[in-house]
């Protein structure tokens, strides 16, 4: 899938009511959608084990780590999930990614 043709759907990042409109738009997964609804309420970059606890707490249930880290890397393939540092600290205090939600459709 290309930028180009992916749906813009009307959201604010920190909006939570047009963030979840814009997930059921978007063709994604049960945990892709997951993943943007909990970075969608977030206003700052998040590494992914903490996005991983984020989203387990939501689902009530513990995520493998390749679980999270599959699903990013398809996010981050589709556009809708972007990459945007390596100023992250993983859970042994070494430096990982952080994410954030992309800007594709998301309204000023």
């Amino acid at each position: 899938m290309s930028l180009s043709t992916i749906p813009c759907a009307p959201t604010r990042r920190g909006d939570r009511h047009t963030s979840f409109e814009a997930a059921e738009k978007v063709d994604v997964n049960r945990m892709q959608e997951e993943k943007i609804r909990a970075l969608a309420g977030l206003s700052h970059p998040v590494e992914e084990w903490w996005l991983q606890e984020l989203v387990g707490k939501r689902l009530g249930c513990r995520l493998g780590d390749s679980t999270i880290r599959t699903s990013l890397s398809e996010l981050v393939r589709k556009g809708l999930v972007e990459l945007v540092d390596r100023k992250g600290r993983s859970r042994t205090g070494h430096k990982c990614s952080r994410y954030r939600l992309a800007e594709v459709g998301v309204a000023a």
